[in-house]
């Protein structure tokens, strides 16, 4: 069911039952913890990078593990299933999970997902390779067959992506969209991060020696972290003790530049203070700090500074670890990763030592960094730790954790759906083509809908994308970002707060995209695969990561919460909608912009051809021919808020948000997963978002035994097939009460009074739904 504002009541404390890591040190996290303890190094020969490096290279390989009937699958997704197998288990719930489908979920975090794919096309110029490029193929191949029923997405943050998936967790947990929730990250060795990074400069030649005098930045690595998290009262139900409490968590944007920190830290101590005010705790009550040290000149500086913002003179009294100095940075990956190991210095009271780093080399004097030349810190300092990742574009995220210490029952209580805030949208941006603003999309969809081809599908030219975000800023930037920094400007705007830096501020952004930034993509790739790592184009590879979207939000209109980018399903615009409203709804956020943005490229073409879903030389997609869709480029924002901050500040309001769920099976299943959707939203008018591929076969099945209509046409004849701002636009334009052309029949006052919903589906078996109640003042 949808979440229920109605209920009352605190959650309880998020409890770590169970976790689990692949790294360059060991195929399991105890293994993994042994060898930091030892103070060791993983670093070594990446033997399994695509093509050869410099002489001397060394990273973070992860260690081989075994196949266990899984070859056959790509090694980020055979790593990842590993990793949430071995999860389950301690957790004691593999291979039988102990709730039901419906209410497990997953979330992952990523930089890269299954960027070796696109290699693998490139080389061998088979489009049939790009089936695994997605991060929700990755994802789907991770956890096929294991139940997880609750759906799952995957959000990109760069280096911030696994805690940030986590924090996701905790909210799906706190609002009662599921009862456990696998969280957490990878990102896999790759020819294509290492030579981004190397562009960049920051690939150090020798050993990662964090917060050091002449330290000379990263050494990347490949990494596998995931953490089982349950209400605490649950586990203890079932038998499970807690390995760790989840506390408190914080998100912040510096709003500052695509690839360096703020200098002064602002943005991360943000993050940090949030954590610890959330979590309850004092600074004198963190007994080790566990810090993202990736060892660049910049990175460190400013982690430093934002540490001496929070902490103030009691910094000198907290020891700091740099577990990359033994991992190596592992991306997305490298908050759950360290976040696993925080959790195992909290059962075992050990602070291990920085590897790579004597005491006098430090360069930081407030720093107490813990090294093997040290003072050996006292065993049982370490009550509860503060973990953060900072990540390209300035995506800070910190979590605190706190030791489990009771075995016993707690009380029966009914958990709440959050503070019971109400969500209402309160604007929203469009650019599509031969509808850039929201005025030229109220005015052609109220047109009359004709078949010739002069009603549908145009372009959206670069000019008129320039002209809107600057010409001269423009010129760096690719066509998504251009598309999503138009579209969030129209929704400020819309909402009433673009010109308003307090309200901006105090904004968070989710973003959503099926494909990222396919040009930049391909350009930069094509380049390095005809010619070597060392022809890696700094420029394109910065630009071209899935979040740069989310950090030109923040950086451009200065939204300083979080910004997070869910990626790579057709799903994924409704799932930042849903986690958006969440979000607000738990009272974490007030307000959110969500935009959803894709980009079409001859690369998506060919991928869908060859999953024959694309319509035929000149023939247009209809929904009702089921000939294929053609790929089109755009974006949609939505700003939803709390309703008490729409009505402090005299906000117009669209509507009200009643409901959002996801679930997800096999895609032979996909009927019966929108069925399961639909009656979860209750019994209002509701429409998916077809596009003429056999998913509106799939979906108009699940309608039928509930007696429901989809309705006669999809926006998809006029604009094309938009992926993740499929169902966003759908929504946009029900908002604006033109559920007659979509829905059939104008809808009776009743049903007017009950409002409508939207379900979108993916090719993966992902549905994700929302329903919402028009507000009558417009």
């Amino acid at each position: 069911m949808g979440s229920d504002p109605k209920l009352r009541g605190a959650p309880g404390p998020i409890a770590i039952s169970g976790y689990a890591a692949v790294t360059c040190l060991g195929a399991d996290a105890e293994t993994t913890w042994k060898a930091v303890v030892a103070s060791r190094c993983g670093m070594g020969p990446m033997t399994e990078m695509e093509s050869p490096l410099p002489p001397g290279s060394d990273g973070g390989q992860a260690v081989s593990i075994s196949e266990d009937g899984n070859g056959e699958l790509p090694r980020e997704a055979l790593y990842l299933r590993r990793s949430v197998a071995d999860a389950l288990r301690t957790a004691g719930s593999f291979p039988t999970l102990p709730y039901q489908p419906a209410r497990c979920a997953a979330v992952f975090g990523t930089t890269l997902h299954g960027i070796r794919a696109g290699g693998r096309f490139l080389r061998k110029d088979d489009p049939a390779a790009l089936q695994a490029f997605l991060a929700g193929a990755t994802a789907e191949m991770a956890l096929r067959g294991l139940g997880f029923g609750g759906g799952h997405v995957t959000t990109c943050s760069a280096c911030s992506s696994s805690l940030g998936a986590i924090a996701l967790g905790v909210t799906l947990l706190e609002t009662g969209q599921a009862d456990l929730v696998v969280a957490g990250g990878y990102d896999t060795i790759s020819e294509y991060v290492w030579a981004g990074f190397n562009s960049l400069r920051v690939v150090a030649t020798g050993p990662l020696k964090p917060f050091t005098r002449g330290r000379q930045g990263m050494k990347l690595a490949e990494g596998y972290g995931i953490v089982v998290l349950e209400r605490a009262g649950d586990a203890l139900r079932r038998g499970i003790r807690p390995a760790a409490i989840i506390s408190g968590w914080g998100e912040s944007a510096d709003g500052f530049h695509l690839t360096r920190p703020h200098p002064d830290g602002t943005g991360a101590s943000r993050a940090m203070g949030e954590a610890l005010a959330r979590s309850g705790l004092g600074i004198t009550q963190i007994g080790m700090i566990a810090a993202h040290a990736t060892g660049t000149e910049e990175n460190d500086a400013s982690e430093a500074a934002a540490l001496q913002r929070v902490f103030g003179d009691h910094l000198r009294s907290v020891p700091i670890v740099g577990f990359k100095s033994h991992l190596g940075h592992t991306l997305g990956a490298a908050g759950a990763v360290e976040l696993i190991l925080s959790v195992m210095s909290l059962r075992d009271q050990c602070v291990p030592p920085c590897a790579n780093v004597r005491a006098d080399e430090i360069e930081f004097p407030a720093l107490r960094i813990s090294t093997a030349t040290g003072p050996r810190d006292p065993a049982s300092a370490v009550t509860a730790t503060l973990n953060t990742s900072l990540g390209f574009g300035g995506a800070n995220t910190s979590v605190v954790l706190s030791r489990s210490n009771s075995d016993a029952d707690p009380p029966d209580v009914r958990f709440a759906i959050g503070s019971g805030e109400r969500v209402v949208v309160s604007g929203f941006g469009v650019v599509l083509p031969g509808a850039i603003g929201n005025a030229a999309f109220c005015s052609r969809i109220s047109e009359p809908w004709g078949s010739s081809a002069d009603h549908r599908h145009s372009t959206i030219d670069d000019e008129s994308l320039d002209s809107l975000i600057g010409t001269k800023r423009a010129r760096r930037l690719n066509r998504n970002v251009k598309l999503t920094l138009a579209a969030a400007g129209f929704a400020l705007e819309d909402s009433g707060i673009r010109e308003h830096p307090d309200e901006l501020a105090a904004t968070a952004g989710v973003m959503a995209t099926t494909h990222g930034s396919p040009g930049y993509c391909y350009e930069y790739y094509k380049q390095i695969v005809e010619e070597g790592v060392l022809s890696a184009n700094p420029m394109l590879f910065a630009e071209g990561v899935p979040n740069a979207g989310a950090a030109h939000v923040s950086t451009t209109f200065g939204l300083h919460r979080g910004c997070q980018t869910i990626i790579g399903t057709r799903t994924a615009g409704m799932d930042a909608l849903r986690l958006a409203y969440l979000r607000i709804q738990s009272g974490a956020e007030r307000r959110v912009l969500v935009v959803a943005a894709e980009e079409s490229h001859r690369a998506i073409d060919r991928a869908y051809e060859h999953c024959r879903v694309l319509a035929i030389g000149d023939s247009q997609s209809d929904s009702a021919s089921g000939t294929g869709f053609r790929s089109s480029s755009g974006a949609v924002a939505l700003v939803l808020e709390s309703g008490s901050s729409a009505a402090l500040r005299g906000a117009r309001t669209y509507a009200t948000v009643e409901a959002a769920l996801a679930r997800a099976a096999a895609p032979t299943r996909l009927s019966g997963t929108v069925r399961e959707v639909l009656l979860g939203l209750g019994h209002v008018p509701t429409l998916t978002v077809a596009n003429g591929s056999w998913i509106d076969r799939a979906e108009r099945a699940g309608f039928a035994p509930a007696e429901r209509s989809s309705g006669a046409h999809t926006l998809s004849d006029l604009f094309g097939e938009l992926f993740s701002a499929a169902g966003p636009v759908t929504i946009a334009a029900l908002l604006l009460g033109h559920q007659n052309h979509f829905l059939g029949d104008t809808p009776s006052p009743a049903d007017q009074n009950r409002g409508f919903g939207v379900v979108c589906s993916d090719p993966s078996g992902l549905v994700s739904g929302m329903s919402f109640r028009p507000v009558n003042d417009l």
